[in-house]
Formats: structure tokens, C-alpha cells, sequence
């Protein structure tokens, strides 16, 4: 049945046992249709299924629309942040109201797909900042980032960045606690080894890397070879794919490193 064979079910018959299959149906079809006008219309249909039937099993499947109709809007990450933010909290609406459906998974994928993206738009706005020794601003960014996106592909630099900002103002104290962060919860980082170095030219303990972070870690170096960036997955769904590969800016040596490279 089309879309005007479900609207005109709707309309003639609002108590019959097929309203609910009708409502998600036109929701499904705007989302088949895709474009932004599609998705867009499909969003409204999905909300409008959990609103008359936030009971339903099919409710969880309504709510993981919503979320996906937003990320197939998704833009890269130094565009506009608008679709990727509500991506963002419909997955995370979706986690918090059904936390047993077995779409979850799928969910926290997309998830960690959308939070990379945010990060990396805040990431290339804090480095912009950085190169120009505009300490004040990109410190702000970043540490709002590693504070809420510890996943984040490039979260021992945004680290590391931070230690530098610390240091190069003389807050050692500062420097080392993000210095330790990489060592603890980025054990596989190639910054760990130079981390270590600086809390041991500090006198300052140096940590144990984090089981949890070790076997976290372990684990996306072994899906590595299937999986080189966590986005490229999603590169067949999304309108514009967030592509966030080519952001390795070139980054400022320090001191130490300024010495080692002669």
C-alpha cells in the first residue's frame, strides 16, 4: 500500500488495528524517499508514532529513525554542526529509553560516529588556535573536548596540546596531569613514551596504564585492518560522508623534541 493508501487508512479508519503499522509505514516511506526533505518529513512521521504509541515495541525502532534520519544529514566535520548535534541526542535518547533493544549496538556505533565528527570540528578549530600560539582560546576547546569526548580519535594530541599550553606557562602541575592522561588512558598512543619522559623531568609519578584502556585500545588496533577510520562504515548512508582522514596538522615541537630531532 502507498503512501496515500496509509494516509487515507489513517484518516477514514482512526481506530483500526492497523493505525499504528499505518503511521510507521509513511514514516518508513519518507525515509526510503531520503533527501532532506525526506528525511526531514520522516523525523516528524517517527516522532508522531511515539508520540500516539510510545508503548510499542516498534517505538525503540521510531526512536532509532528519528536518530538516523538526522545522521544521514550529517555534514563533515568543519560544515555546519546543526544535524550531527540532534544526531547526536537522538542516539543518546535512544540509548537511555531502550537500553535492551537489540538495535543498540547499532546505535552506539552511530553514536561514536557522531561524537568524532563533533569532536574533530572542535579538534581543527582549538589546532587553528594553537599554531598561532592563541593559547587561551584553543585551551578552552580543548579541554572541553577531551573532557567530553575521551573517545575521540585524537584525544592523546588534544592531550598532549594541553600539557604544552601548561607548561609553556610554567603550570607544571597542570602539564602533568594531562601528561599522565595520555599514559593512563592512551596506553598505545606513540605520545605515551614522550608523556612519560616529561612526568619523569617533573618528579612526578608516573601511572599504570588503565586495564580498560588497554584492552579498549587492543581492541580497535586489532579491527584496524577492517575498520582504518572509525567513519568509514558509515560513508555509504550518509548524504555528505564525514570524512575526517586527511585532519593530521602538522604539530608545533616542543623543546625537548626540538633537541631530540637535532
Amino acid at each position: 500500500m502507498g503512501r496515500l493508501g496509509l494516509q487515507t487508512l489513517i484518516n477514514t479508519y482512526p481506530d483500526s488495528e492497523y493505525l499504528a503499522k499505518a503511521k510507521l509505514g509513511i514514516g518508513d516511506s519518507y525515509y526510503r524517499e531520503g533527501g532532506i526533505a525526506g528525511l526531514k518529513q520522516s523525523i516528524v512521521e517517527y516522532k508522531d508514532f511515539i508520540t500516539f504509541f510510545p508503548f510499542l515495541d516498534e517505538a525503540a525502532y521510531a526512536q532509532m529513525q528519528i536518530a538516523m534520519g538526522h545522521y544521514r544529514q550529517m555534514e563533515k566535520p568543519d560544515r555546519d554542526h546543526s544535524e550531527v548535534v540532534q544526531a547526536e541526542a537522538e542516539f543518546q535518547t535512544f540509548l537511555e529509553k531502550y537500553p535492551n533493544s537489540p538495535l543498540v549496538p547499532q546505535a552506539e556505533q552511530h553514536l561514536r560516529e557522531t561524537q568524532e565528527v563533533i569532536a574533530e570540528g572542535n579538534f581543527r578549530v582549538a589546532n587553528f588556535y594553537y599554531i598561532r600560539n592563541g593559547y587561551k582560546a584553543a585551551g578552552a576547546r580543548l579541554i572541553e573536548l577531551t573532557n567530553r569526548y575521551p573517545l575521540y580519535s585524537e584525544a592523546d594530541k588534544a592531550n598532549w596540546m594541553l600539557g604544552q599550553i601548561y607548561e609553556r606557562s610554567e603550570h607544571n602541575e597542570m602539564a602533568a596531569q594531562y601528561y599522565a592522561r595520555i599514559v593512563k588512558e592512551y596506553p598505545f598512543s606513540s605520545m605515551a613514551g614522550d608523556a612519560k619522559a616529561k612526568l619523569t623531568k617533573f618528579g612526578t609519578p608516573v601511572p599504570q596504564p588503565d586495564p580498560t584502556a588497554v584492552a579498549r585500545m587492543q581492541k580497535e588496533q586489532d579491527a584496524a585492518h577492517n575498520r582504518p577510520n572509525i567513519l568509514l562504515r558509515s560513508m555509504g548512508v550518509l548524504k555528505n560522508g564525514p570524512d575526517v582522514s586527511d585532519v593530521r596538522s602538522q604539530w608545533p615541537a616542543d623543546d625537548d623534541s626540538r633537541q631530540r630531532n637535532g
